[in-house]
């Protein structure tokens, strides 16, 4: 798999999640959210489903 991307959701890299965009040997893109060595994987739909949400506004700072 390629890294495309790689983030963490807060300055202290021990406590927050990553946020990893990779493209497999299919070249499908895939986003892998890791915390505290537990993966979820999410398909390219499912994040663009969420990033959408977001930018539409149902989805908000709490």
């Amino acid at each position: 798999m390629e890294v495309i991307k790689k983030l963490t959701l807060c300055s202290s890299a021990s406590c927050c999640p990553d946020i990893e965009v990779v493209k497999d040997e299919n070249g499908e893109f895939k986003v892998i959210l890791e915390e505290n060595g537990q993966k979820m994987e999410l398909s390219k739909d499912a994040w663009n489903i969420l990033v959408n949400y977001i930018k539409t506004g149902e989805l908000t700072e709490l």
